[in-house]
């Protein structure tokens, strides 16, 4: 059996469990007041500069990270704008409102279908009353890479925070695969690690990120990155958040078991290498697709490849006993293979021998 399902079924990339047999060794201070959460804080905001004075969070879950920062940039009387297929709108059950208390507004994409463009926004920007009885200006939340695994460029993430700031929205990026997005930038812009994560957030403007690890090979674990230095919504929101992750359960008693794997697969760019694997395995079926007459629905710019299968092909497949969701986008239902740090050749190869020929 090959499972695409989701790089969340994969198991570890080896410095996180390292992490995990190191973080066990003796006693530590309790609640993040320990020397790993320490160093791995700094680690994580030495990525973006030190000009972005990047304040870290970590927390258990991606939803946790999505939800505590977007609370900790708004007020529950403000609006909440992202994509209509975006992991924040429909896959948080109803976390968003429940934290944030704030209204969640979905945007219909235009021309792209995978990522939002300014001419998208506007009609939620423009024209409107500016009182009381409506919902004020929040977060315009952005996935990178998007749910349907493209990749927001430099520029045009920096457009979109724009102009978002000047209708007075702040912008979150929810990172959950935030490795890929770097991968990405760093081979088509020719860009350092360093260069291509600042490029992705605070030199576009961003005022907050959620990190992700647990798909990039953590056991568990993202953190929530606030860019303080450019955004004086973001140095508020640092100063709300340890209320916000305290009384949600996010403060985690043995906060090394999180932090010390970051701080591990971080060190010698292991989690842009660890990324790159898994976005060359999905060139590679995505390539495969090609060749047996199955375009991917979407340009292939990070670890997940979306395909239009014919019943007949589907069935055969999942016969043969390979696993994949199928996945609700703006072109209508897809199959979402997802690959990881531990596919390999193999892997892709057995999947595509199982398709006919056209």
């Amino acid at each position: 059996m090959t499972n695409f399902r989701s790089d969340n079924n994969a198991g570890l990339v080896p410095e996180a469990l390292a992490a995990l047999v190191e973080a066990a060794q003796g006693d530590a201070v309790a609640y993040g007041g320990d020397d790993v959460t320490s160093k791995s804080a700094t680690r994580v905001a030495a990525l973006f500069g030190a000009e972005a004075r990047a304040a870290v969070f970590f927390v258990a879950t991606g939803t946790a990270a999505n939800t505590l920062a977007i609370a900790a940039l708004t007020e529950p009387w403000q609006r909440v704008l992202c994509h209509r297929y975006s992991h924040y709108n429909e896959d948080e059950s109803t976390a968003p409102e429940r934290i944030t208390m704030c209204r969640t507004t979905p945007i219909e994409p235009g021309a792209d279908p995978t990522r939002l463009a300014p001419q998208d926004l506007l009609p939620h920007l423009v024209g409107r009353r500016g009182d009381v009885h409506e919902p004020a200006p929040g977060v315009l939340t952005l996935s990178n890479p998007t749910e349907l695994g493209t990749v927001y460029a430099p520029a045009e993430l920096a457009a979109l925070c724009r102009l978002a700031h000047e209708h007075g929205f702040r912008v979150h990026v929810d990172g959950a695969r935030f490795s890929q997005a770097v991968a990405h930038v760093m081979r088509t812009l020719d860009l350092s690690e360093e260069a291509a994560c600042r490029a992705l957030t605070v030199d576009a403007g961003v005022d907050a990120l959620s990190f992700g690890g647990t798909k990039a090979g953590l056991a568990i674990g993202e953190a929530v990155v606030l860019f303080t230095g450019h955004s004086p919504a973001a140095a508020r929101a640092a100063e709300r958040l340890p209320f916000l992750r305290k009384s949600t359960g996010h403060l985690l008693s043995k906060h090394r078991y999180v932090s010390g794997q970051f701080n591990r697969v971080l060190a010698h760019g292991a989690w842009v290498r660890h990324a790159t694997v898994a976005a060359t395995m999905a060139e590679r079926l995505a390539a495969g697709l090609r060749i047996r007459g199955l375009t991917p629905a979407f340009p292939r710019e990070s670890n997940a490849v979306f395909v239009d299968l014919p019943p007949a092909v589907d069935r055969r497949l999942r016969n043969r006993g390979h696993a994949y969701y199928p996945f609700a986008t703006p072109v209508g239902a897809r199959a979402r293979l997802m690959c990881s740090f531990a596919t390999t050749p193999a892997d892709i190869d057995a999947f595509l021998a199982d398709i006919p020929p056209p």
